[in-house]
């Protein structure tokens, strides 16, 4: 199992070193020697790991339990490798150096889990390519993801359907065709939303692209200066445009750019439009603030970016609560939003539908039919059991952070470590490079377990020894053609385990 995993890692690691190569260059144009070694340190151990890997290793298929261990691994190695440039220079003056190592990891994790929070105060005074360097993170952990889904966790039962849909029937013999698929439509939303702040007179190219990075990936939150410059009504529109197109699934993305409109729309995308209507309305008629500001903080909570420019914390709490339920739920599946996910909504509400009906036919109120006789709840389970684990994990970690001197409202405790496990990323104030070095490393529990799920990491650790069966792809069958992914064929293709 070890080497395929490590061959499968290798190639990952190669694709982070070369992205990496970005900063390097704008630090060579700016002349900015210092944080030039550290970014360099990063590029120099991503490829020569990853070489090492490939080298060593043969990349084959691996078997479910491989996927998973393959997952965990990468959201911890990755952040690993990426703390360098701020063990490097410290932006937190951390007072020993275990504390300087934890805040390091710390704004590492946050940013390859698209979470965004951060302990440094005043990102404005980074060097430039340390700032395309932290945005860069979030583009590999974001976009990282959905490749990592679609790579490694397809089954036989859902490759055909689901390949065709997505467009990556064609590319699945090839994992770098899979990914540089997905990495070129997210890169071409920057590209183009980055022309047209441009165009609006945003016109420093490096933070605008920076910024438009940050909010379709769901990251770090733009200093307070330069967030500002955005809430015209034309940036904010933009603004929204791109939360949504980070929090809803891949299929609506690559929908849009074959041109297949007739396939955009899903009922798990139009439950996520109920979704941000209904808390839009819901949050004008308890805090009479306008409907744009509204929809706004409604986009954000849902999508996982957690940008805000109202503070949250002094609305009143039934307000807060719809901000907390609307982060809980989530995007869609197999984006880069984090929480429950709608798709899991959807079959949540199937099973309570199909668990009425079987009560029903038990007690012989209705006939059973041939279809029922055959169907089987077993698709239904996972979905159930990952929204329990996500519920018991936010309230046992959210208990544990009522401890923290000198003492956290658990409402408080539920909202910070709830934006950790949803990839939120913000805060009502408790989350700071000050906290207790346990709590940040509670925090990094949360955004990494948030962004990889509990149960994937159950899997990956569980010391059970899998059946050495590789998943071979199957050629989709010719009246599955044109058949696009219902939410059941989605859900058996991770187990609900990694859904992003």
């Amino acid at each position: 199992m070890s080497k395929p995993l490590f061959a499968n890692l290798g190639f990952l690691l190669q694709i982070a070193g070369l992205l990496t190569i970005l900063p390097i260059g704008i630090g060579l144009y700016f002349g900015e020697t210092d944080t030039l070694i550290s970014v360099f340190l990063v590029c120099v151990a991503f490829l020569g790991c990853g070489f090492l890997c490939n080298a060593l290793c043969e990349r084959k298929d691996l078997n479910f339990k491989s996927s998973n261990v393959l997952f965990l691994v990468a959201f911890i190695l990755l952040p690993l490798i990426g703390a360098i440039p701020y063990v490097y220079g410290d932006p937190f003056n951390s007072v020993s150096g275990f504390e300087r190592f934890t805040n390091s990891y710390f704004e590492s994790i946050s940013g390859y889990t698209t979470t965004g929070f951060s302990f440094i105060a005043n990102a404005d005074v980074l060097p430039k390519s340390l700032l395309v360097y932290r945005s860069l993170t979030e583009l590999m952990g974001g976009v990282g993801i959905v490749f990592l889904l679609l790579a490694f966790f397809q089954s036989r039962k859902a490759t055909g359907s689901f390949g065709n849909a997505l467009g990556v029937d064609s590319l699945s013999s090839n994992m770098k065709r899979v990914f540089f698929s997905v990495f070129a439509i997210y890169s071409g939303y920057i590209i183009v939303f980055t022309i047209i702040f441009y165009a609006l007179g945003f016109t420093d190219l490096i933070k605008t692209g920076m910024f438009v990075v940050d909010t379709i990936t769901g990251g770090f939150q733009a200093p307070a200066q330069q967030f500002q410059q955005y809430l015209s009504l034309a940036p904010k529109i933009l603004i929204m445009a791109l939360m949504f197109l980070g929090s809803v699934n891949f299929a609506l993305n690559y929908h849009l750019f074959t041109r297949k409109l007739k396939k955009v729309m899903s009922p798990e995308i139009a439950l996520y439009f109920i979704i941000i209507a209904v808390g839009t309305v819901a949050v004008v008629f308890t805090t009479r603030i306008e409907v744009v500001d509204s929809l706004f903080h409604v986009v954000s909570m849902s999508s996982s970016t957690g940008y805000d420019y109202i503070t949250i914390s002094s609305l009143n709490s039934t307000a807060q609560s719809i901000f907390i339920l609307l982060m809980l739920i989530g995007g869609c599946a197999f984006s880069m939003a984090g929480g429950i996910r709608v798709s899991r909504l959807i079959t949540f509400a199937k099973s309570i539908k199909q668990g009425i009906n079987d009560l029903l036919i038990k007690e012989k109120v209705i006939p059973e039919s041939e279809e029922q006789k055959d169907a089987h709840n077993y698709e239904h389970l996972p979905a159930l059991i990952s929204i329990l684990l996500f519920t018991s994990t936010l309230v046992l970690f959210a208990i544990i952070f009522t401890t923290m001197p000198p003492g956290v409202s658990f409402t408080d405790a539920l909202f910070e470590v709830g934006s950790a496990l949803t990839t939120n990323g913000i805060s009502m104030g408790a989350t700071t490079v000050s906290m207790p070095v346990g709590y940040k490393w509670l925090m990094i529990a949360a955004m990494t377990i948030g962004r990889i799920e509990l149960m994937s990491v159950l899997v990956a650790l569980m010391p059970f020894k899998a059946k050495d069966q590789r998943w071979k792809r199957e050629e989709p069958k010719e009246q599955e053609s044109e058949t696009a992914p219902s939410d059941e064929t989605t859900e058996l293709m991770t187990p609900q385990i990694v859904l992003e």
